[in-house]
């Protein structure tokens, strides 16, 4: 994301907060099949890290309707307050937004039957953590997806977001290829009880 002086770090900023819904996005993340190849359950309750502005919020929370609820995490209060507004213009009554840092998700253990990150994992200061944290507010068996796609400047490459997440306690399930990206799917391993001491291998 360029901007005067230079490259963004972190999130997006509120004021840049164009980008994350530039048409031309559709391009890179086209709405249904990146919905699609998230594989999250139908009616259960899901997390989207770094909701930001948005894009794939309101699709997401239409799918989870009637019986279940997204919760939209955003760090920054401008967006959440922007992203509610949206929400409600767009009738997505079963989401919610939650203002909270990633690396210490303001839920409870095991809370949680999905979640997913949009090029949002290199992002976050401490992806270790971040991890360790989706770890302990998903169930077991809960299905973790991961999208990252170029030009993003956080873009995070299939090698190390698969040794990350297996490192965290998440079994590698499916992954989907893009010509610009990919979405990598894992489930949360509980057997152990900790978040990193569960051996993982590709089905």
């Amino acid at each position: 994301m360029p901007r005067l002086g230079g490259t963004i770090r972190g999130p997006c900023p509120y004021k840049y907060r164009w980008l994350l819904s530039n048409p031309v996005r559709r391009l890179f993340h086209p709405l249904e099949k990146t919905l699609d190849a998230f594989g999250l359950p139908p009616g259960g309750r899901v997390l989207e890290l770094g909701a930001g502005s948005g894009y794939f919020s309101v699709g997401e929370a239409r799918r989870l309707a009637p019986d279940g609820r997204l919760l939209c995490l955003d760090l920054q209060p401008e967006m959440a307050r922007y992203l509610r507004r949206r929400l409600d213009r767009e009738g997505a009554g079963n989401a919610d937004v939650v203002i909270g840092d990633g690396l210490n998700l303001p839920l409870e253990a095991g809370c949680v039957d999905g979640a997913f990150l949009v090029t949002v994992l290199g992002e976050l200061p401490d992806r270790r953590r971040a991890l360790a944290e989706l770890w302990r507010v998903l169930r077991e068996g809960a299905v973790l997806s991961i999208t990252e796609s170029l030009p993003d400047p956080h873009y995070r490459r299939e090698r190390s977001v698969r040794s990350e997440c297996e490192a965290g306690g998440f079994r590698f399930r499916q992954i989907v290829r893009r010509p610009l990206g990919f979405t990598l799917n894992f489930a949360a391993v509980k057997a152990t009880g900790s978040a990193g001491s569960v051996p993982t291998r590709s089905p």
